[in-house]
């Protein structure tokens, strides 16, 4: 019978510690991304005399340009930068 009991507890004991390790290694949720920094503003300066219309028609194609081109904010104003400068705008 000690015998028995012994087995017993020593089973009893490496399940415990089994389960242990296995809800120690359990899958953990990674923690969420960092958000992303807040975009910077440009200041966009015609340079040829552009009318509103036209710095406006630019604006939005050279946007739509570096949206789809971009992949982090900081590229995005390199892009749009470029695009601008290349149609007669400073961009500051």
């Amino acid at each position: 019978m000690a015998r028995s009991r012994r087995r017993i507890s020593r089973i009893a004991a490496a399940a415990a510690l089994t389960s242990a390790l296995v809800v120690g290694c359990a899958y953990q949720e990674p923690a969420p991304p960092a958000p992303a920094p807040a975009p910077r503003s440009v200041t966009i300066t015609a340079l040829r005399k552009q009318s509103q219309a036209h710095q406006d028609r630019d604006s939005a194609e050279c946007q739509s340009q570096a949206s789809a081109q971009a992949t982090s904010s900081q590229e995005w104003v390199v892009i749009f930068s470029s695009c601008m400068s290349g149609r007669g705008y400073r961009v500051e």
